[in-house]
């Protein structure tokens, strides 16, 4: 399932709706309305995995200089196991390339170590990280 990668710092209308079903899909509360434009307040983004032009699949993202945080990665459960999260790290390791950018994820499920590392990404005591 090909997906295209967007940044995204206020959702259209359509946007909020399919945030909205990927955070019923996952339940994560960071996701909701109010917890989300929070994020954005704080200077925070979205990154937004899109097909035939609807979100299916989200990263919230946050900067410190020439690192960005990742955190929230959710995807639709109709399009799970289709490699939508894979293709849009993908995208952003080739974006953050660009930039010369470093990705810095605080947590991720032990179900996700094997593909980080596979992607490049280094464990340290506090974080991965992925340098370009």
């Amino acid at each position: 399932m090909p997906v295209k990668l967007e940044h995204i710092n206020q959702p259209t209308p359509a946007d909020w709706a399919d945030i909205a079903k990927i955070q019923a899909d996952t339940t994560d509360e960071q996701l909701l309305s109010p917890a989300l434009q929070h994020h954005f307040e704080q200077q925070g983004w979205l990154i937004a995995a899109r097909f035939n032009d609807r979100i299916i699949g989200v990263i919230l993202v946050s900067r410190n200089h020439q690192t960005v945080t990742l955190s929230n990665a959710a995807v639709r459960s109709i399009t799970q196991r289709r490699g939508v999260m894979h293709q849009t790290i993908h995208l952003l390791q080739r974006w953050a390339s660009d930039q010369e950018i470093t990705i810095r994820i605080n947590t991720a499920p032990e179900t996700l170590v094997l593909a980080l590392e596979k992607r490049g990404f280094k464990r340290t005591e506090s974080a991965w990280i992925w340098q370009p």
